[in-house]
């Protein structure tokens, strides 16, 4: 049977990302995909500024479909306050960028290509059984594979065969709408962050459109996606404001439910689980795949060292340690946006408002919360 250092299951940008970062340091890889190609996934992502520097170093940029972000406008409908983080502030070109989910899939998916990273589309496991001296993965079509380290990159499909894993879920009882809009005016590299009472509602530069994102509830967001497109445009425009411009057309509207999902534990007997896998959580603040990024790359740096037993009780336990505080405080952070500007009981509007006019005027906390979003918090 095959025995290979490292098996990741999942090729999405997280378990892709890892594979190109492992593969140079001579490791034996493959990833598993229990699709039969790529996702075919049409959402935009935003992703940090670190993000962009983590597929850079592994030669997958998609320099060509990215759009920069050079500044947010945050601000809350109904009560006072904004403020506006900007690149400078962190003395960056941009805070981060839009690019679609496609063509990272894409680019990812070249570079393993030209690395000889093999990816084994088409191939769910079966069963995953964990021993002190491999992984063995029974794969659909009967293949094992015994790997002397298990990554799980998979979105969670596969964690709960583990004896031990559990997840816990937080419903938020909402479903972000999603689709391009056009304003009558150049966005210039903004994007805005509106909290209202409802959920939050956010607006992506991408090219020359914004990307939306509406949090509703699920019986709004039907009634939201199946509106004649000059209706949408007017009840976006009473939620959002002027403050980017008039709405003018809005393209293909989809939704996906919005829920918190975290694991008890990131690792197991020569297992890491990793990204999505490892934390799901709202879009709010757009921390989800920068921080499964920021997994890959704790992961990788742990496995640079010559000689290492990727799979080793004490580089695993590294990394959850070097992951605790980041992907917790993400986690607890963006949960706790979406409660305090929702619930008048937890945070009331004139003190979100203070928060927010404090922030604006105090440049040095602009630019602790701009490097914590595109760094995330530093480890221990």
């Amino acid at each position: 049977m095959p025995r290979v250092d490292i098996a990741i299951v999942g090729a999405g940008p997280v378990g892709a990302a890892l594979a190109a970062l492992v593969a140079p340091a001579g490791y034996r890889v493959t990833v598993i995909e229990a699709r039969t190609g790529r996702s075919g996934d049409a959402r935009t992502l935003a992703l940090s500024q670190s993000s962009r520097d983590l597929l850079e170093t592994c030669g997958a940029w998609p320099a060509a479909g990215a759009t920069p972000i050079t500044e947010i406008h945050v601000s809350q409908k109904g009560g006072p306050g904004r403020t506006l983080l900007r690149a400078s502030d962190a003395g960056l070109p941009a805070l981060g960028y839009t690019v679609s989910y496609a063509d990272v899939e894409r680019v990812l998916e070249e570079r393993l290509g030209a690395m000889g990273v093999e990816v084994a589309y088409g191939t769910p496991c079966e069963t995953i059984d964990l021993a002190q001296e491999a992984a063995r993965l029974r794969l659909a079509g009967g293949d094992v594979i015994d790997a002397s380290l298990l990554v799980l990159a998979d979105g969670g499909a596969n964690a709960r065969r583990i004896p031990g894993i559990a997840y816990s879920e937080k419903d938020y009882g909402q479903v972000a709408v999603t689709g391009p809009v056009r304003t009558d005016r150049p966005h210039g590299g903004r994007a805005y962050e509106r909290f209202t009472n409802q959920g939050p509602l956010a607006l992506l530069p991408v090219g020359d459109r914004f990307a939306l994102v509406w949090a509703a509830t699920p019986a709004e967001g039907d009634r939201l996606k199946a509106l004649p497109e000059a209706q949408f445009l007017a009840e976006l425009q009473a939620r959002f404001g002027d403050r980017a411009g008039r709405f003018v057309s809005a393209g293909p509207r989809a939704s996906f439910p919005l829920r918190l999902r975290t694991i008890n534990s990131t690792i197991a007997l020569r297992t890491a689980i990793v990204g999505n896998a490892a934390q799901a959580m709202h879009p709010i603040a757009g921390q989800g795949l920068n921080v499964g990024l920021r997994d890959a790359r704790a992961l990788a740096r742990l496995l640079a060292g010559p000689g290492n037993d990727p799979g080793a009780f004490a580089t695993l336990e590294a990394f959850r340690a070097a992951r605790a505080r980041d992907a917790g405080r993400g986690v607890a952070f963006t949960d706790f946006l979406v409660g305090a500007f929702a619930d008048d009981r937890l945070v009331p509007t004139w003190g979100r408002g203070v928060a927010l006019t404090a922030l604006d005027l105090f440049a040095p906390a602009r630019r602790l919360l701009a490097t914590r979003m595109i760094h995330g918090a530093p480890s221990p």
